[in-house]
C-alpha cells in the first residue's frame, strides 16, 4: 500500500537545494511538473500551452501537502494506520479512510499556505467563485484514470471556505474509494496537489468521450457520446440526474455534414464545436481522451478536465496484457443468484459440448471445429460467485464461422449484451487458412446441413421433450426414497449424458430463434414506422408454454370465486391457514384436485427454476396461494380474452405488412412471410425447450438431495443440502469409494459455504474487461446508483429513463419494484412490474401488471417474449430501474420507443413549483 511514507520520501521529495526552492503556488499554466501539480494539473497546463481555453487558475503544489503531513508527525501516524489496513476489507476500510479524514480536517495548515491561498483569492474580483479540485500524482493517466476517486468542492468564496476545501481535497487523498482503487488495481500515487480554478457560470455542462465507452446503447467504437445537463456537472458526476446523451458519428463529425442536437441544452453549432475541438485533442494527446467540459452563459466553451481514456466499446483493453470482456446478461436471466459448486461444475462443460455440437449440427468441419475448442473450453467463468459468459470466447468461436461478426451482434441482441469483444491477435477468423475453394464447400455443407436442420425442428424437438419426460418419469420425488444410492448416481449420470451429449435440439432451437428473429428485425427496417414493428409480429403467438401459468391461474381463481367459502377462506385466512385447509377440509376436495393438478404440470416452473437451491413451488406451493389471493380479487378482461384479442391484432397488422409489401415487392412480401413464420416458430420451440430444461434441473434437484440424505446418514455430510457445495465429480467419487479425501468432506463444505457468504456480499457489475486469468476483487460492485432519500427511495421523482422497446404499446400505472417472485403478493392487478430480471418462473404474476420494467435481458429474454404474448408494454436494459423508481409511483412504460417515464405527483408538481419560484 502506498502511503503517506512513500509521499514524503518519494516523487515529491525535496531536491538537493532544499523545501524552500519549490514554490508553494504557481499558476496553472506553468504547472509543467507533473511531480508537483499532479496529474489534473499538469494535464490543464497543456491543454493551455495547446492554446485550448482553460478557465484560468492556479495550482497549490505537492509541496503544501508534504509540509502538512510532516507537521506534528501527523504522516507518521496515518502511515501507522495503514500499515494495519486490509485495504480490500470494507468495515476497515472505511474506518482507516474516516479515522485519517478527522485527522487532516484537525491539524493545522503550514506556514506560508494560508497567507498563499489569501493571495489567491484577493487576486479574484470579488465575486468569482473557485472551483477545488484534487490533482494527484497518478491520477488522469493512461493506466490508472482514478476517476472519481477524489474531491472537488465548487462555490468557494471566503478563505475560510478555501482552507476547508483544500483538506477536503487531501483528506480523499485517503478516501474509502481510493483505498480500495489503489488496492484492486495495484496503482500507485506519489502526492496530492490542489488546482484553485475559476468557476464557469455553466449554461450546459457534461462529458465528451471521442471513443465510445463500453455499454453505451446504439453506439460504434469510433462514435463519440456526449452527455450533458443544465448548469454545473457536477449533479451529473454524481449521478443526481440523468445526462441528456448524444452519439455523433465520428464522420459527422469531422466533415460538414448535418450533426444533432439537444433541445435545450446543445445546439448543433455547439455540437460541432466540441465535437471538433475533442477530436484535435485526440489527435495532439495521441490516445482517446474522457473530456469535461462547460458553455458558460455567454455561450462560450470551457474545458475543465481531460483524461485518457482506459476502456471503449471498440477496445476492452485492460492494463497489464490480454483483456477478457465477460457479461452476465441472459445468463444472470437463469442465474440469478450466486451458484453452487454442483451447477458450475456442469454448466462448464455444458456449455462446451452445447456450442461445439451445435457447430457439428451445422457442418462445421472438424478442422473448423479443432481450431476452437480452446476458446469453446472457456465460455463461461464464475465472478463474485455468479456465472458470466465469456464474451471474448463466445465471439472468437462465432467469428470462425460465416458471418461471424453479424452472429456476434445478434447473440449479443439474443441475450442483452451491450459490447462486442475485439478480436485477439491472431485469432481465426472464418477466411483464415484454407482457400476460396475450399470455404466454398464447406460454406455449401453448412447451407445444406443448417437448411436440413432447421427442416427437421419439429422432429428433434419433439425428440427432446420424450427425452426430458421419460428422464421425469424415472425420477419422480415421490419414487426416490425407495432407489438406492447406485440407482441414484446413474440418475445423476443419466441427466449429465442428456446435458453433454443430447441437448443439440434444443440448442438447435435457441439458434433458430437467435437468427430468425435477427433477420426479421433486419428485413423490417425499412417499413418499421412507428418502432417495435418486429416484435408486435410475436405477440400472442400458438404453443408458447410460458402463457399456460397465468392462464391456469386466472381459471383457478374463477373457481374460488364462484365457491362462497372458498372465497371466503382466500380473503380471510393466511396461506399457511389456506393450505391446511386444501389439503384436509373435504368441501374443497374439487379445487383442491385442480390446484394439484397445477401443481404437478406447472409447479417446476418457479423463479431460479435452474438454480438447483431454489426449492420449487411444487415443493413449496405458499407463493402461488399468494398469487391466487390477487387473481380472486381481480376483475377485469379474462386472460383467454386478452390473448384472442392481442392474437387478432397481430393477425391483422401481418395482413397490413404483407399487402403493403406486395404493392412494393412480391417477392419481398414472400420471404418477409417465410421469415416471420420462421420466428414465430422458432420462439415457440425455444419456449419449449426452455420448459423441459426446467423439468431436468428441478428433477436433477431432487436427486441431488436424495444422495445427500443417503450421505448424511452415512455421516459424510451434516445436512442434505450440503451436496450443492460439492462437484458431481466429487458426489461420484465419493458415492462409489473412489474419493481420494473422503474424510473430512464437512470441513471441506464449511470453507465453501464461508467464501459464499463473501459471494453473496458482492454485487458485481454486468459487464467486466479483466486481464486474461484475473477476477473481480472481493467486494466489487457495479458502480454508483442513483442517490437515495432518507427512506432509500431516489432523491428524485421524475424523470424519462431509456432503455429498449421488447414489447410494443404505453401503459400507465403505479410502479411495483419487487426484488424477487415470491414477492409478487405485493402486486395488484394493472401495476407496472418493476424488477432487476425475469425469467419462466415469473410468467404467472405477468397476468396482474399493466406493463414491465426490467434492468436486464435481451430482446428475446423470456421476460419480452411472454410480455408480448399478453400485449404488455415493456422495456428492458434500464440500468439501476430498480433504484430510480421506488413502489407506488406512477409511471409511464412506452414499449415502442423503449423509454419509462416517472410521473410526478400533484404534490411533487407543486413543490417543485414553489422551489423555482423560491430561487427565483
Amino acid at each position: 500500500m502506498n502511503g503517506p511514507a512513500a509521499v514524503v520520501s518519494g516523487q515529491c521529495s525535496t531536491p538537493p537545494g532544499g523545501a524552500s526552492e519549490r514554490p508553494l503556488i504557481v499558476p496553472l499554466g506553468h504547472a509543467l511538473d507533473g511531480r508537483q501539480a499532479g496529474g489534473k494539473a499538469w494535464n490543464l497546463s497543456t491543454l493551455i500551452r495547446l492554446g485550448v481555453p482553460v478557465p484560468p487558475g492556479s495550482v497549490l503544489t505537492c509541496e503544501a501537502f508534504e509540509r502538512f503531513l510532516a507537521a506534528d508527525r501527523l504522516g507518521a501516524g496515518i502511515e501507522a494506520l495503514q500499515r494495519r489496513l486490509d485495504a480490500l476489507d470494507p468495515a476497515r476500510r472505511r474506518e482507516v479512510s474516516q479515522t485519517i479524514r478527522a485527522r487532516v480536517h484537525g491539524g493545522s495548515l503550514p506556514a506560508g499556505v494560508p497567507e498563499a491561498l489569501d493571495a489567491v483569492l484577493h487576486a479574484l474580483p470579488a465575486d468569482t467563485r473557485l472551483a477545488v479540485r484534487s490533482s494527484a500524482v497518478g491520477e488522469d493517466g493512461a493506466a490508472a484514470s482514478f476517476a472519481g476517486q477524489f474531491d472537488s468542492v465548487l462555490h468557494v468564496t471566503t478563505p475560510q471556505a478555501l482552507r476547508r476545501a483544500v483538506c477536503a481535497c487531501w483528506a480523499s487523498y485517503w478516501s474509502e474509494r481510493s483505498l480500495y482503487y489503489r488496492a484492486a488495481r495495484n496503482a500507485e500515487l506519489g502526492g496530492m496537489a490542489v488546482v484553485l480554478q475559476r468557476q464557469v457560470a455553466a449554461r450546459t455542462s457534461g462529458v465528451l468521450f471521442t471513443r465510445a465507452p463500453t455499454g453505451t446503447p446504439a453506439a460504434a467504437g469510433d462514435d463519440l457520446v456526449i452527455e450533458c445537463c443544465e448548469g454545473l456537472a457536477d449533479r451529473l458526476v454524481s449521478g443526481q440526474v440523468d445526462p441528456a446523451r448524444l452519439v455523433v458519428a465520428r464522420a459527422d463529425a469531422t466533415a460538414a455534414g448535418a450533426v444533432p442536437a439537444i433541445d435545450g441544452l446543445l445546439t448543433a453549432a455547439d455540437v460541432r464545436t466540441l465535437s471538433g475541438l475533442a477530436l484535435r485533442l485526440e489527435r495532439e494527446l495521441g490516445a482517446p481522451q474522457d473530456i469535461e467540459w462547460s458553455i458558460d452563459d455567454d455561450g462560450r466553451l470551457w474545458i475543465l478536465q481531460t483524461r485518457p481514456i482506459t476502456a471503449t466499446a471498440s477496445d476492452a483493453t485492460c492494463v497489464g496484457g490480454r483483456s477478457v470482456l465477460w457479461s452476465n446478461a441472459n445468463v444472470n436471466e437463469n442465474f440469478p443468484s450466486p451458484i453452487s459448486p454442483l451447477l458450475y461444475s456442469f454448466a462448464a462443460p455444458g456449455y462446451y459440448h452445447y456450442f461445439r455440437n451445435l457447430g457439428l449440427a451445422c457442418g462445421l468441419s472438424r478442422r473448423r471445429l479443432a481450431a476452437m475448442d480452446g476458446a469453446l473450453t472457456a465460455i463461461i467463468g464464475v465472478h463474485g460467485g455468479r456465472m458470466y459468459y465469456n464474451l471474448t470466447s463466445i465471439h472468437a468461436v462465432l467469428r470462425m464461422a460465416p458471418c461471424g461478426d453479424r452472429l456476434a451482434q445478434a447473440f449479443n441482441e439474443f441475450v442483452g449484451a451491450d459490447q462486442v469483444a475485439p478480436s485477439p491477435a491472431g485469432a481465426t477468423q472464418w477466411r483464415d487458412g484454407r482457400g476460396r475453394a475450399a470455404r466454398s464447400l464447406e460454406l455449401l455443407r453448412i447451407a445444406v446441413r443448417t437448411t436440413g436442420q432447421y427442416l427437421c425442428l419439429r422432429r428433434r424437438l419433439a425428440a427432446f421433450e420424450e427425452r426430458a419426460d421419460r428422464y421425469a418419469a424415472r425420477t419422480r420425488p415421490d419414487q426416490l426414497e425407495r432407489r438406492p444410492l447406485p440407482e441414484l448416481l446413474d440418475d445423476l449420470r443419466s441427466f449429465l449424458d442428456i446435458r453433454f451429449h443430447r441437448w443439440k435440439d434444443a440448442s438447435l432451437a435457441d439458434a433458430g430463434a437467435m437468427v430468425c428473429y435477427a433477420l426479421l428485425q433486419r428485413a423490417l427496417r425499412s417499413v418499421d414506422t412507428r418502432g417495435g414493428l418486429h416484435n408486435r409480429l410475436l405477440r400472442a403467438l400458438p404453443g408458447v408454454p410460458s402463457t399456460m401459468p397465468p392462464r391456469r391461474l386466472w381459471a383457478l381463481s374463477r373457481l374460488i370465486r364462484s365457491d362462497g367459502q372458498l372465497d371466503l377462506l382466500f380473503r380471510s385466512a393466511e396461506t399457511p391457514a389456506i393450505l391446511d385447509a386444501l389439503r384436509h377440509d373435504d368441501r374443497f376436495v374439487t379445487f383442491r384436485q385442480a390446484f394439484d393438478r397445477f401443481l404437478d404440470d406447472w409447479g417446476f416452473r418457479s423463479s431460479a427454476e435452474l438454480m438447483l437451491t431454489v426449492p420449487s413451488l411444487q415443493e413449496d406451493p405458499a407463493p402461488v396461494i399468494e398469487l391466487l389471493k390477487q387473481y380472486a380479487i381481480s376483475d377485469g378482461e379474462p386472460l383467454e380474452s386478452v390473448m384472442a384479442r392481442q392474437a387478432a391484432e397481430r393477425v391483422a397488422e401481418t395482413s397490413q405488412l404483407i399487402k403493403t409489401l406486395v404493392r412494393r415487392s412480391p417477392g419481398k412480401a414472400l420471404a418477409v412471410w417465410v421469415l416471420l413464420r420462421s420466428t414465430q416458430t422458432s420462439v415457440a420451440y425455444r419456449e419449449r425447450a426452455r420448459l423441459k430444461q426446467a423439468l431436468l434441473y428441478t428433477r436433477l434437484r431432487q436427486v441431488a438431495l436424495a444422495i445427500g440424505r443417503r450421505f448424511t446418514a452415512a455421516g459424510r455430510l451434516s445436512a442434505p443440502d450440503d451436496i450443492f457445495l460439492l462437484t458431481w465429480q466429487e458426489i461420484d467419487e465419493l458415492g462409489t469409494g473412489r474419493a481420494m479425501f473422503p474424510y473430512r468432506i464437512p470441513d471441506l463444505i464449511a470453507l465453501r459455504r464461508q467464501e459464499q457468504v463473501t459471494l453473496n456480499a458482492m454485487r458485481p457489475p454486468a459487464t467486466a474487461a479483466l486481464p486474461f486469468g484475473e477476477y473481480l476483487p472481493p467486494g466489487s460492485s457495479a458502480g454508483r446508483r442513483a442517490p437515495a432519500d432518507r427512506d432509500g427511495a431516489p432523491a428524485h421523482s421524475a424523470s424519462t429513463l431509456h432503455g429498449t422497446g421488447a414489447s410494443g404499446g404505453v401503459a400507465s400505472g403505479p410502479a411495483t419494484v419487487l426484488g424477487d417472485v415470491r414477492d409478487a403478493a405485493r402486486l395488484r392487478r394493472g401495476d407496472v412490474l418493476v424488477t432487476r430480471q425475469t425469467d419462466p418462473g415469473w410468467a404467472p404474476v405477468f397476468g396482474l401488471v399493466s406493463g414491465l420494467v426490467i434492468e436486464r435481458g435481451g430482446l428475446l429474454s423470456h421476460g419480452a417474449i411472454v410480455a408480448r404474448e399478453f400485449g404488455l408494454p415493456c422495456v428492458i436494459g434500464i440500468e439501476h430501474a430498480t433504484d430510480h423508481i421506488r413502489s407506488g409511483q406512477r409511471v409511464m412504460v412506452d414499449g415502442d420507443r423503449g423509454l419509462c417515464t416517472i410521473e410526478q405527483t400533484r404534490a411533487e408538481r407543486d413543490a417543485a413549483s414553489a422551489g423555482q419560484r423560491g430561487a427565483a
